[in-house]
C-alpha cells in the first residue's frame, strides 16, 4: 500500500504518494512520476539518490517546525504531514471563524479533554481517539471557545467525524451569534 503525504514548502503544497518498486521507490508528487533509487552512506546522514537517471546527495535534519532537507547544495524547509492529518488540518481552516476539529481516522473516542465554554489555545489537544491500537492526540489548529462537543468517550467514529466545535469570543463557529 503506498504511503501518501502532504509537504508544505513556504505556500507551497504537494501531494506526494510512495511506493516500494523493483528495489527502489515509485514517487508520485501532484501526478508527476518519478523513479527513485536510494542508498544510505555508511556512518553518515547523507543519502545518495538516483532519480529518473540523475545522481544526488540528500540529507535531512529536523528543525522545531518541520525538516531542513539538503540536496546537492540547495536547502529547503519543509513540513510533511500524513494525508488524514493534512485533511483534518484543513477541514479546521476551513471552518470560518470558527474550527471544527474532526477526526482524521475511523476509531473510538478514548477522551474528550474539554468542556463547553472552555478556552482553547491552539495547539492544544481537545480530544484522543484511538486507532490500530495507537492513542491520536486531536489538537486545535486556530483555538477559541468550545461551542460544541458531539462525542463522549468511547464513542465509535468515522474518518471525518466532527468531535468538538470551536467558536471565537464574539460569535459562532461561522462568526454568528449562537
Amino acid at each position: 500500500m503506498p504511503a501518501r503525504y502532504v509537504v508544505h514548502n513556504g505556500a507551497a503544497e504537494f501531494l506526494v504518494v510512495i511506493a516500494e518498486e523493483g528495489g527502489g521507490y515509485r514517487v508520485e508528487i501532484d501526478g508527476e512520476v518519478v523513479h527513485v533509487d536510494a542508498r544510505s552512506t555508511p556512518g553518515s546522514p547523507t543519502r545518495s539518490l538516483l532519480i529518473d537517471g540523475r545522481s544526488f546527495e540528500a540529507a535531512t535534519m529536523a528543525t522545531r517546525d518541520g525538516t531542513d532537507v539538503y540536496v546537492s547544495g540547495d536547502i529547503f524547509h519543509v513540513r510533511v504531514t500524513n494525508e488524514l492529518w493534512a485533511r483534518a488540518e484543513s477541514a479546521a481552516h476551513a471552518g470560518g471563524d470558527g474550527e471544527e476539529i474532526a477526526s482524521p481516522m475511523p476509531g473510538s473516542v478514548v477522551k474528550v479533554l474539554v468542556e463547553v465554554g472552555d478556552a482553547v489555545d491552539p495547539g492544544a489537544t481537545v480530544a484522543v481517539v484511538e486507532a490500530m491500537k495507537m492513542q491520536n492526540d486531536l489538537a486545535a489548529v486556530r483555538g477559541g471557545t468550545v461551542r460544541e462537543i458531539r462525542v463522549k468517550s468511547g464513542d465509535v467514529v468515522e474518518q471525518g467525524t466532527v468531535l468538538v466545535v470551536l467558536g471565537t469570543a464574539d460569535g459562532g463557529p461561522s462568526g454568528e451569534e449562537s
